[in-house]
């Protein structure tokens, strides 16, 4: 009687669409995430939880790994794929496969932007590097003296302009009354950089009590126009087309004491174009959405499965896939885990395996767009020899 109802109940909502009719139209077409779908019948949600298993989603975004060895500096570069929803703690399944590997003499590792990578070194020279398709190298002149503390982020449009920037700015060299900032922006349409001092609203949070100003994570995220970067207690917004800064405080959460600082915390996209603030803390991570002008908490993720397998007890994310709606976390020294906000799981992605004797440490994890970016397009751009 009960499957007779279930079976009646499927069809009133299915209408004349039979399941393979369902499948067949589903198949061709991109499926929002489950966790856009709250509001839709159990009945959908089982054709489209059924669909994914048959169809896995695919991504174009992966992640780049920037490794320091005792002798020389490696990149790797990963292609992630679609968990379809299984528990595999410890399985052999394949959740990435490795593009390529690159080593270099690049000191570190600074941005990642829609498919192209900013570099650096200890006298402070800049390159961009490209892979994917064209493996290309191309260095830019020098910026301000090493001696001036900066944070410094890539600015690239793949999709709309073929054109990047590169925008620093000095922590240390603001003017809370003025509310002023020096700053440097380097432009690959004049191939040059320039110094001008930026007005930032809200500076008054810097004297905020607990704020320190080199406590700057240099990993940013690009959205619509505006650069964000975590600045130890606050959100710091620029817009690009208006060339200015606007400060605003980053939320509390009931673990503050617990919470383990500017370096472990992480801003991404999310699949709706938001803004999102990911905040670890002792026992797992909380992670907000912002609007434009406030914060709202969406989740709270628990990381027991973490302790009980043993794997390691430092952890923060390192990056965040909107097409899988993925969080891949870093279990330190030398393991990848991924969390799935569908299925609530947790999954070992990759894990370093070196020689016994071998100093080696993964220095910094960002996602990496696999698209093709021909830089020597660019105007004036000349190949490193």
């Amino acid at each position: 009687m009960a499957l007779a109802m279930e079976t009646e109940e499927e069809m009133i909502e299915l209408g004349n669409l039979s399941n393979y009719i369902v499948e067949s139209i589903f198949s061709k077409i991109p499926l929002k995430s489950l966790t856009q779908l709250k509001t839709v019948s159990k009945t959908w949600r089982n054709s489209i939880t059924n669909i994914r298993h048959c169809y896995p989603r695919t991504t174009s975004s992966g992640l780049v790994l920037f490794l320091k060895h005792r002798d020389f500096q490696e990149s790797i570069f990963m292609k992630l794929h679609d968990q379809k929803g299984s528990s595999c703690m410890g399985s052999s399944e394949k959740f990435c496969t490795f593009g390529s590997s690159y080593r270099h003499k690049f000191s570190y590792l600074i941005d990642s932007c829609n498919g192209v990578l900013l570099y650096g070194s200890h006298d402070n020279e800049f390159w961009t590097y490209s892979i994917s398709v064209l493996d290309q190298v191309v260095t830019l002149p020098v910026s301000h003296n090493v001696i001036r503390p900066a944070c410094s982020s890539l600015v690239f449009d793949g999709w709309h302009d073929d054109k990047f920037q590169i925008m620093c700015f000095f922590w240390e060299e603001v003017d809370v009354d003025s509310q002023l900032m020096n700053c440097m922006m380097f432009s690959s349409n004049l191939w040059s950089w320039r110094e001008d001092k930026l007005r930032i609203m809200n500076s008054e949070l810097l004297l905020l009590d607990g704020f320190s100003r080199g406590q700057c994570c240099n990993t940013s995220v690009f959205v619509m126009q505006k650069l964000y970067w975590i600045w130890s207690l606050c959100l710091l917004v620029y817009d690009i087309d208006e060339e200015y800064f606007t400060l605003f405080p980053l939320p509390n959460n009931s673990s503050r004491k617990s919470r383990k600082g500017v370096y472990s915390q992480m801003l991404w996209e999310s699949s709706e174009g938001l803004v999102q603030f990911c905040d670890p803390v002792n026992n797992g991570f909380f992670i907000w959405s912002f609007n434009g002008g406030d914060f709202k908490l969406d989740h709270y993720v628990r990381l027991e499965d973490l302790r009980l397998t043993k794997m390691g007890y430092s952890v923060k994310p390192c990056a965040f896939n909107k097409d899988l709606e993925v969080l891949y976390l870093h279990v330190l020294p030398h393991t990848i885990v991924s969390y799935s906000f569908e299925t609530r799981e947790l999954v070992q992605v990759w894990s370093y395996i070196g020689e016994e004797e071998e100093d080696c440490w993964i220095f910094k994890i960002l996602p990496f767009l696999f698209s093709s970016v021909d830089l020597l397009a660019f105007n004036k751009l000349r190949q490193v020899d």
